[in-house]
């Protein structure tokens, strides 16, 4: 897996919304950390697979 990326914080804020309203409660700084960084590998192994599937074709 390359670097992972950094994206708009509005990104981020979308996630948290989500979690939070799913708990029913604000996340703590370091659940919003872990969020976070878990959000940012994950994008950007979705990136680099759909790369590879393109470069497959």
């Amino acid at each position: 897996m390359g670097q992972a990326l950094d994206y708009p914080e509005i990104m981020y804020n979308d996630a948290i919304y989500k979690l939070e309203q799913e708990w029913q409660r604000k996340l703590t700084e370091h659940e919003r950390h872990v969020l976070i960084e878990g959000y940012k590998i994950g994008r950007t192994v979705e990136a680099e697979n759909e790369i590879k599937i393109l470069f497959a074709k």
